[in-house]
């Protein structure tokens, strides 16, 4: 009888100092720059570098995409997960604009 109450207070101070695993799931950080749009090392990759911090975004954006050497305003979400694309903090793009405030060049290899 004894062992049996023993158990029972030990298996009731286990539920209350256990961790609960059903922990809140954190939303995703938004991000948002402006850039101009370059192409990427990678096929079909888009890159652009946020005009106020300089950090290199992996834009990830569906059609339509916004032409290389356009000025785009975005926002998104960090990409969960690998990118083809090399280069940046890969964005999963959720809106954008064309902000032709401020000029972009076109950068191009040179010729081998």
């Amino acid at each position: 009888m004894k062992i049996a109450a023993f158990a029972t207070a030990a298996l009731a101070l286990t539920c209350l100092t256990a961790p609960s695993s059903a922990a809140p799931a954190q939303q995703p950080k938004s991000i948002h720059a402006q850039g101009c749009v370059d192409a990427g090392v990678e096929n079909r990759c888009l890159i652009v570098k946020d005009r106020k911090t300089g950090t290199l975004y992996n834009v990830l954006i569906k059609d339509p995409r916004p032409n290389i050497g356009e000025g785009i305003e975005f926002t998104g979400t960090p990409h969960d997960g690998p990118s083809t694309c090399m280069q940046g903090v890969a964005v999963d793009v959720t809106s954008w604009t064309r902000d032709d405030s401020f000029k972009c060049s076109h950068h191009q290899e040179p010729a081998k």
